[in-house]
């Protein structure tokens, strides 16, 4: 018979209790923003705790990436040590910083930074929307995207994604669209910043590249009206140059690093074969499976129907003393980067929930008008909506309880240290801090396990393996790299990986160059979990 932890539920209990407080303390008029903000950050903060103590893998990606950071780390040039493929540089790189302070890359370092990016996202967005509606409808706004972020178990929202990152430098290119559009007198320099955050989308996450285009032009606009009215250029100019300055100097440092050709086919080309296939007719079909596999998602998307359809309401027949930019401007903004930001989530064909965070703020603007309508009528209504949100969460939480008589998705006890595999005890029997590991298939636990660099800038190997126009390239880099590097621990992972698992055609001897490599010059050691294990000669001689 399953017993009932009730720690958890008195957690979470205090929770939704702080939960109500926030909620009050946007209503309330007592309560100061600094106030209201504090108590948010603590409130997703603390929700957030049991996932981020708990240190292990919950999404493949985190591996992945904490790998891509573990190398970096060692050999810190991208395209050449590391090669992220639909992942940019930018969201390996951030994960370097917990290193650099001394803390080990692991699970819980890297949620950590994506808690971090959250936080970070939601005060910009705050201060987009005060600027453009005040105080009291961004208290509002804010809500929605807080309490989902706050309280959703779901793991594609929890766990370190690429997409957390890319929604901080959106938030933040949103709250210097705001300072621009509501500045009597433009500024070149924020103009500037506005343009160079912008360019710094691409080399996040190549996926969210709509979004920051909509929030570029959308700056071009304010700018080209500030130079009719005003005949001063230099806020336009800074803007384009600001656009351009981030990918100038990231071509500069490939080039001087000779990883530019690498840049262009691993990165560009590569996410082009990754989402060429879908057209944009076929986006309304994957959006459905997509939020058909996000509860959350859905009930978030359903309740902000109300306020976005009042808003488009009252844009097409404005009340009297509405009008002038907020009422022409900003809406056709928040429509565009909504559909924006439904185009990147789906343009891949790729049912991966964790898509849709990037959609989970441009909802939330996209109900903006709506909810500042609401919010100068009634009141209390207005806040029940958020209230709802609250109600949706308890409820799943209940049914959790009742039904697997645990409300806590993510138990940590046992699990705030990285674990150690039969496979990965084996390897560290041969290795050092610094040395090379190969896991040829797709299971990159192990890399962040033992905590070593991969050899090869590929850590999972399936586009050596499936067959696609790019595949030789793939290959003819990846025994370069193996060559260059010269791991000391190979690991044929086929059968123990990630949508593989035919030996025959997908393992490390269909390779018929790296067979021949790691024949001449590896050893093998064992079989462990399905995994087969060889070692570098010189490190495991004849017996």
């Amino acid at each position: 018979m399953l017993t009932f932890d009730y720690s958890p539920l008195i957690y979470w209990a205090i929770g939704y209790l702080l939960a109500g407080v926030v909620i009050w303390s946007g209503v309330s008029r007592r309560i100061s923003n600094l106030a209201f903000l504090s108590l948010s950050v603590v409130l997703l903060v603390m929700m957030r705790l049991p996932v981020l103590v708990m240190n292990r893998e919950i999404n493949p990606d985190e591996s992945q990436m904490i790998s891509h950071g573990i190398t970096l780390y060692y050999s810190p040039v991208y395209w050449q040590s590391v090669d992220g493929t639909t992942i940019g540089p930018l969201d390996n790189y951030l994960l370097v910083l917990p290193r650099l302070l001394g803390f080990q890359v692991d699970y819980t370092s890297a949620r950590v930074m994506g808690l971090l990016c959250a936080v970070g996202a939601l005060l910009f967005f705050f201060g987009a929307v005060r600027r453009w509606f005040g105080s009291s409808t961004a208290r509002l706004g804010l809500l929605f995207p807080l309490l989902f972020l706050t309280f959703t178990q779901e793991p594609d929202y929890v766990h370190y994604s690429s997409e957390q990152l890319p929604v901080l430098l959106l938030s933040f290119c949103l709250w210097l669209l705001a300072r621009l559009s509501t500045s009597q007198s433009l500024s070149a320099r924020w103009a500037y910043l506005l343009g160079f955050v912008a360019g710094m989308v691409p080399f996040a996450k190549l996926q969210a590249v709509p979004q920051a285009v909509v929030l570029a032009l959308g700056g071009i606009w304010i700018a080209y009206q500030y130079f009719r009215s005003e005949k001063q250029y230099k806020p336009l100019v800074a803007l384009l140059l600001g656009g351009l300055t981030f990918p100038i100097l990231v071509t500069a440092w490939t080039l001087y690093h000779g990883v530019f050709d690498d840049m262009i086919d691993f990165y560009l080309l590569g996410n082009a074969i990754y989402a060429g296939n879908n057209s944009i007719f076929t986006i309304p079909s994957y959006l459905i499976r997509l939020v058909s596999l996000s509860p959350d998602f859905l009930f978030y998307i359903l309740l902000l129907v109300v306020p976005i359809a009042v808003g488009v309401v009252q844009w097409v027949r404005p009340a009297s003393g509405q009008g002038g930019s907020l009422w022409t401007f900003l809406p056709l903004l928040f429509v565009v980067y909504l559909l924006a930001a439904l185009y990147a989530a789906t343009k891949s064909g790729n049912a991966f929930v964790h898509y849709l965070t990037l959609c989970i703020y441009p909802l939330a603007l996209a109900a903006l008008c709506g909810l500042h309508w609401l919010r100068q009528q009634r009141v209390a209504w207005s806040f029940a909506l958020p209230g709802l949100l609250i109600f949706w969460f308890a409820g799943m939480d209940a049914f959790s309880a009742v039904k697997y008589r645990q409300i806590n998705a993510y138990n940590s006890v046992g699990a705030t240290s990285l674990p150690e595999s039969t496979l990965v005890s084996e390897i560290k029997k041969y290795t050092e801090p610094g040395d090379y590991l190969v896991v040829w298939g797709w299971n990159l636990l192990y890399y962040v396990e033992a905590q070593l660099p991969q050899g090869t800038a590929e850590n999972h190997s399936e586009r050596s393996i499936f067959v696609h126009p790019l595949r030789d390239t793939y290959r003819n880099r990846y025994i370069s790299d193996i060559k260059r590097n010269r791991p000391v621990a190979f690991v044929d992972a086929v059968d123990n990986s990630l949508w593989l698992g035919n030996r025959e055609a997908e393992g490390y001897e269909s390779f018929p160059e790296l067979a021949g490599f790691i024949k001449q010059n590896y050893r093998y050691v064992g079989t462990y979990d399905k995994n087969l294990l060889f070692i570098r000669k010189d490190k495991y001689p004849a017996k």
